[in-house]
């Protein structure tokens, strides 16, 4: 199993949710994030008193062979093509525990 994880601008959550549905993924946990530092000249950014810059975090939780889909549709539906797109990380999960019914591994994310 894996997770991919990926922090973009908070304006294209949606159009990363309707390709992620279009992919028959309609679940997934997402988070108000906010980074510091390596994105000051981010053309998006408007409150010039913080030097925090509100993103998205999505995290979504797969099968082996479904990363490479999920990863293509987020950098469609992400892209702007300008500084500050995001990043879209893809881990390897070792364990996974569905607390319902004590189901492991890949049975668990059904």
């Amino acid at each position: 199993m894996l997770k991919v994880e990926e922090i973009i601008r908070s304006s294209k959550l949606y159009d990363v949710q309707r390709a992620l549905a279009d992919l028959g993924i309609p679940t997934f946990s997402s988070y108000e994030v906010k980074l510091s530092g390596i994105l000051k000249g981010h053309s998006g950014w408007r409150n010039k008193t913080s030097d925090f810059i509100p993103k998205s975090k999505i995290e979504i939780l797969c099968n082996d062979g479904e990363h490479d889909k999920i990863v293509n549709a987020i950098l469609e539906a992400a892209k702007t093509g300008d500084k500050g797109d995001g990043i879209v990380f893809v881990y390897q999960v070792d364990k996974l525990v569905k607390i319902k019914n004590g189901q492991t591994g890949e049975s668990a994310l059904k």
